[in-house]
Formats: C-alpha cells, sequence, structure tokens
C-alpha cells in the first residue's frame, strides 16, 4: 500500500517526477492497447515529466461548461500544442443533468463552452457527459457506469467518446502524427526514449 486511506500525499515536484518515472520504467506493464494517465488539470511538473519521459500519441482535456472550468481547459490544450503533443479532443463533464423522475435533460451549468473551446485549438469535442445518478452510484460502489447501468445515457456517452477517442489514436499512429522527440531528452545522440 501506496498511502493509507484518507492519508494526504504532500510531494514536492522532484517527488511527482520520479513517481512518474517509476510508474513508467519499472512496472511491469503488460502488452497494451493503451496507457491512459488521468491526470490533475494544470501544467506543471507532472504534465511536463511525462511529456519528457515517454512518446505521448494524445492529449485528451475533460472540462465542465464553466467559465473557470474552460480556462483551465485552454492553459492545457495550449501545452499540448507546445510539447509538440497531438489533441484528440474534450470531453465535457456535467455536460447536463438527467432527473430521475422523468428522465429529461437539464443544462444546469450551460452547454456548449467546451464546443467553442474545441474550434478555438482546431479539435472536437469528443463527449459529452451528463450528471446521472447512475454515475455516482457505480462509482461508490467501485463499478463504472458502463457495468453498473449498461442502458444509461451516460453509460452511452461514455462508450461513444471511447470509441471517438480510439478512432483518433488509430488516425494520429497511422499518419504518424506523434512526435513530441523535440521535447524530450537526448542521450548520447537518442532519445530517451529510443530502444
Amino acid at each position: 500500500v501506496l498511502m493509507e486511506e484518507g492519508a494526504s500525499l504532500i510531494w514536492r515536484g522532484s517527488m511527482i517526477m520520479k513517481a512518474i518515472e517509476q510508474l513508467l520504467k519499472d512496472v511491469a506493464w503488460s502488452d497494451l492497447d493503451v496507457l491512459f494517465l488521468d491526470m490533475p488539470p494544470g501544467t506543471g511538473d507532472a504534465q511536463l515529466t511525462l511529456a519528457q519521459s515517454v512518446p505521448v500519441t494524445a492529449g485528451v482535456c475533460v472540462t465542465t461548461p464553466q467559465t473557470v472550468a474552460l480556462d483551465d481547459s485552454a492553459r492545457g490544450l495550449d501545452m499540448f500544442e507546445k510539447l509538440h503533443i497531438p489533441i484528440a479532443g474534450l470531453i465535457e463533464n456535467m455536460s447536463g443533468f438527467i432527473c430521475p423522475d422523468n428522465g429529461k435533460e437539464y443544462d444546469i451549468f450551460g452547454r456548449g463552452g467546451a464546443q467553442k473551446l474545441a474550434q478555438r485549438y482546431n479539435t472536437e469535442v469528443i463527449g459529452e457527459i451528463p450528471i446521472e445518478i447512475a454515475i455516482r452510484e457505480g462509482g461508490d460502489s467501485g463499478k463504472p457506469v458502463s457495468f453498473y447501468a449498461p442502458d444509461s445515457l451516460s453509460a452511452k456517452r461514455y462508450e461513444q467518446a471511447a470509441r471517438k477517442l480510439w478512432e483518433k489514436i488509430e488516425k494520429i499512429d497511422r499518419e504518424e502524427l506523434a512526435d513530441n522527440s523535440a521535447i524530450q531528452p537526448v542521450m548520447d545522440g537518442k532519445s530517451a526514449c529510443s530502444n
């Protein structure tokens, strides 16, 4: 156990960087199709260390429709551009609320903010995930909504987003668009990630 339940994780940048390096180099990963790393919002040490440690196929920003979240996501998208990481798209979380009483979807946090941001960065919104009680119930019991309530609107939208993301990854691989080697350290004339 790395951390006891309820304990705070107080790490400086160098400790975060070392943990990322260990995760990438010391874990015996099986043959993976995708390794999806969920990073906190921002453009700090963790994100830069990841981009400098391994070739990153694509970046995805998760946002909510509110302006303050969109501002954070814009900084993330700008970082992807500067680090030569292709942008697979945005996911708008809290994109509506599914009322359990009538099944109607209400835009309690607004809607469409991610679409405007996607246009600014020449990408697209690959998913709009509403708030739905099944997400919370499944999450609290350790079961993703796709398994807990596979027929729910949220589960269907997660599936659509995953499908679109996979299509983007295949396109990036096919067209060899993922090349952030320019920002990776060079050792003896080779990128740190070269085999």
